[in-house]
């Protein structure tokens, strides 16, 4: 029995004191201490902020480059149709989601531009009231939108065309890629 307590007792003298290296607790004291100061950081600098770098930013921004990539693919079908044809898909002032099934114009105008006529859609929100919106200002100039989770620095806003039959309503287009500053 005396030697179990003098057992006891010099393991529990020497065992905290015997360890040389980084523990658990003080990995633990230097993340909260460097993450203490980001947050006094962004407190004092209001630009800077701890959401861009989480791993759920990551995965909004790469779905952000598919839809700006799908925006340019859908570009590059609406300037070829109007190579062939001398106008933009659809009529003037036409306006709606390219999904649309009650005003499927645009994209039965621009399906054949895309391989297995399989036009793109929003990779979140596709076939909904958020996919990629399309409107025909008129015979030659268009504008494409969609929404994206982490909105570029040079976003101009949000966009609203309230007069269009398709609308969503709720001013969620951020992005959009247009050709109106040409002839």
């Amino acid at each position: 029995m005396v030697f179990r307590q003098q057992l006891l007792k010099s393991a529990m003298t020497k065992f905290p004191f015997n360890q040389k290296g980084f523990g658990v607790i003080s990995a633990i004291i230097v993340l909260a201490l460097i993450f203490a100061g980001l947050n006094a950081y962004a407190y004092y600098n209001p630009s800077f902020s701890l959401a861009k770098y989480s791993p759920l930013n990551y995965f909004r921004m790469k779905l952000d480059e598919e839809r700006i990539k799908d925006l340019k693919g859908l570009e590059g079908a609406i300037l070829s149709y109007y190579e062939e044809k001398g106008e933009m898909p659809a009529n003037d002032g036409w306006c709606g989601r390219i999904s649309g099934v009650m005003h499927p114009e645009f994209a039965e105008a621009v399906k054949g531009y895309f391989p297995n006529d399989d036009m793109p859609n929003d990779p979140t929100h596709g076939n909904s009231n958020d996919d990629y919106f399309y409107y025909r200002v008129d015979r030659a100039h268009f504008i494409l939108m969609a929404a994206l989770d982490v909105p570029k620095e040079d976003t101009k806003g949000k966009y609203n065309y309230t007069g269009c039959h398709d609308w969503p309503g709720n001013d969620i287009y951020n992005y959009q890629i247009n050709n109106l500053n040409t002839n």
